[in-house]
């Protein structure tokens, strides 16, 4: 398995989640809290869509998660479950050397 590099984190708006993602490996980690709240758990990792993810974005609803694949150029967007934070692949735009995601 390659050298992983955790490239960028964030959190759900409700705190029950948090995505990271990992150049590298080229995935996402989906972690959530467990059953006390008091610990993250790894959930799942799911590919990233591309190569080098070198950032992430959370749509302001929670509902989508935006990766900027840096290497492979393009940016991808999972829909998120709303009841175990996993990231599904569900497209992407070609955008050359994306290095971040900013939404308006």
């Amino acid at each position: 398995m390659p050298r992983n590099y955790p490239s960028e984190l964030v959190v759900a708006p409700d705190g029950r989640f948090v995505w990271v993602a990992n150049r590298g490996h080229d995935s996402i980690a989906a972690l959530a809290l467990d059953a006390t709240g008091d610990q993250l758990e790894l959930r799942t990792t799911v590919d990233c869509g591309g190569h080098w993810p070198r950032h992430l974005a959370l749509s302001a609803t929670g509902e989508r998660l935006y990766v900027a694949n840096e290497r492979s150029g393009e940016v991808a967007w999972f829909t998120l479950d709303a009841e175990t934070g996993v990231p599904t692949w569900s497209g992407a735009v070609d955008v050359p050397a994306a290095s971040c995601v900013v939404l308006a």
